[in-house]
């Protein structure tokens, strides 16, 4: 087992022992298990998934949608630093979907470097948030 804090701007969201978690990077997802080589690096905006017990199915995971954020792994504790977390209770499909529409509409509509990164990095958040949020009702019916 390792030991994984998830914190946001918020506060705590996460911590406890767990199997594995997912990280989402630019590079694509890395996993993350007890001894893991030590790492400090930055995540990017999507899905962070923790898998609690090794026979943990992945509908059983728990997922969080993230901004992004600073991952640090010493192989014993994983910590991770996002200045915005969404957890499955946050989100609901349809408020979810007015807020992806909303970035979209944002990103169409930014002119400067400035505007579209901004834009880019909400619509990732609001992507992972519908995900996030299609996640749950699948797993609720």
């Amino acid at each position: 087992m390792i030991h994984f804090q998830l914190v946001s701007t918020d506060g705590p969201k996460f911590d406890d022992d767990v199997y594995e978690v997912l990280v989402p990077t630019q590079a694509g997802t890395i996993a993350v298990f007890e001894d893991h080589m030590p790492l400090v690096g930055a995540a990017a905006p999507g899905l962070l998934s923790v898998r609690k017990k090794a026979n943990d199915r992945d509908d059983d995971m728990e997922q969080f949608a993230i901004t992004g954020g600073i991952v640090q792994i010493d192989g014993k504790q994983v910590r991770f630093i996002s200045d915005e977390v969404t957890t499955s209770d946050d989100v609901s499909e349809r408020e979810a979907e007015e807020a992806h529409a909303r970035a979209e509409e944002l990103m169409k509509n930014a002119t400067t470097l400035v505007a579209i990164d901004e834009a880019k990095r909400v619509l990732h958040h609001r992507t992972a948030q519908l995900h996030l949020a299609r996640l749950k009702k699948r797993h609720h019916q």
